[in-house]
């Protein structure tokens, strides 16, 4: 089967505001097969005219006919030539004509019609069948080409005598006109009632066209819903910007829809590349490979330099955090040992006893303000102030308690002490309570309840 996946390839179509299928289309090429082929590339469209074309589409109906009847005919040659193809071409086309023309549909129902375009095309040339209105176009050069038959010859029943052949001088890049057709001797003489649709009358207008096609090249195949709408300039600018044909034919029928949505519209066009046999599969494909290994690689590497890249930031913050901390306590230093220079001032300068009532300073101390060692060996006797005076074992508001003096009990001051809260404390012994009992006790007392 060919490939129906290349990037050289696209096709697009909407149902239109009744969104009823209306139209078919198909797209081959042969290029990239293994076994190389008489052909490069097969492109159909087809399009019926009627609103309500009934259980099966007839559009769709002719193109599986057509491709039954002229892709087998085809990749059997050796080499195509004009002669041949335009007679396969027409009587094909006018075959399919019959088949549609006679098919039995129900009383009251229409016969079913369709308007065909297709395009063949070998490495040099391009063969056109036409009959109804569709559009063939070529992309050469930046310049757009209709291509779109002219003549409106009448096709024979497959059982009579083919039409003459057309003249071995093909054209380049215009489409056969009935001029050219005449000055030639290939014109016939009209044949009454044709049907401008296949299956529309016994005979059909058939029209037929080849063209001279070079690497580069875009043949594009419309339906009649797109190019009354859409604009030829607009096709060029868009087939030239466009990534690929099939971001190009997708655009288009959308902007067609949105232009007119009453109408259905359909866009198939194949690009003219050179090198699709196996040995440039093969050299795409390593192609493909050694970019992605390459990709990989990069990423590797991007993902190793964004790890170092971390690493460098969180040395530099522990770092600077570090020395930050060290700078704030050395900021810091002097003024914790000022306050500490000030409080051992207070205490120096305290007198050794105070009047009743008031609170005493600590004797001078000579080593850290915060020692719980008594300094004053002299004892001295005390009175306890207030009730529910706790006696702790250290000079400590959250010491463990050792027991309650009373108030007017009679203490011993043993030494005096700076607490740990930076007030001043006696270490006496006396009577105090503990569960319930009255014991000869030895702690802690802060100086403002004693009166000495």
């Amino acid at each position: 089967m060919p490939d129906t996946k290349a990037s050289n390839m696209g096709s697009a179509s909407h149902l239109g505001e009744t969104q009823v299928p209306r139209d078919a289309h198909f797209i081959y090429d042969y290029s990239r097969r293994r076994v190389p082929l008489p052909i490069v590339s097969y492109l159909g469209v087809a399009d019926t005219p009627l609103d309500a074309p009934g259980a099966e589409n007839p559009a769709k109906k002719a193109l599986d006919r057509l491709r039954d009847l002229v892709e087998p005919a085809v990749i059997a040659e050796e080499e195509l030539d004009s002669e041949h193809m335009e007679a396969l071409i027409r009587e094909n086309l006018a075959r399919i004509n019959t088949e549609l023309f006679e098919t039995q549909v129900p009383e009251g129902q229409p016969k079913p019609q369709t308007s065909l375009t297709m395009v063949i095309s070998d490495a040099k040339r391009a063969y056109i069948g036409h009959a109804g209105t569709s559009r063939v176009y070529l992309l050469h050069t930046g310049r757009l080409y209709d291509l779109t038959p002219t003549t409106g010859v009448a096709a024979a029943a497959p059982e009579q005598e083919p039409p003459p052949p057309a003249s071995p001088e093909a054209p380049t890049l215009f489409p056969v006109s009935e001029a050219q057709a005449a000055e030639t001797g290939t014109a016939q003489p009209a044949i009454q009632t044709l049907g401008t649709y296949l299956g529309q009358e016994p005979q059909a207008a058939i029209g037929y066209n080849e063209v001279e096609i070079v690497p580069g090249d875009i043949v594009v195949l419309v339906t009649d819903g797109l190019w009354r709408i859409v604009s030829e300039e607009e096709m060029v600018e868009n087939l030239l910007s466009a990534m690929n044909v099939q971001r190009s034919s997708s655009q288009l029928v959308r902007l067609a829809f949105s232009r007119d949505s009453s109408d259905n519209a359909t866009m198939t066009a194949w690009q003219y590349i050179v090198g699709g046999a196996d040995e440039g599969t093969r050299e795409s494909k390593a192609g493909g490979r050694a970019a992605s290994r390459e990709k990989t690689k990069t990423r590797a590497a991007e993902g190793t330099l964004v790890a170092v890249l971390v690493l460098v930031l969180v040395g530099i913050f522990a770092v600077g955090f570090a020395f930050g901390w060290r700078i704030t306590d050395t900021f810091r230093k002097p003024a914790k040992q000022k306050a500490k220079q000030a409080a051992l001032a207070k205490h120096e300068t305290a007198p050794s006893s105070q009047p009743k009532g008031t609170s005493p300073s600590s004797t001078p101390q000579t080593s850290q303000p915060q020692t719980t060692q008594p300094v004053a060996p002299a004892a001295v006797t005390a009175t306890v102030s207030g009730s529910g005076v706790r006696m702790r074992s250290t000079a400590d508001p959250n010491g463990a308690i050792v027991g309650q003096l009373k108030s007017g009990e009679k203490v011993v001051i043993l030494g005096d002490a700076i607490g740990t809260d930076g007030k001043a404390w006696a270490k006496v012994q006396g009577t105090v309570t503990a569960s319930g009992k009255d014991i000869q006790g030895e702690g802690y007392v802060r100086n403002d309840l004693l009166n000495r």
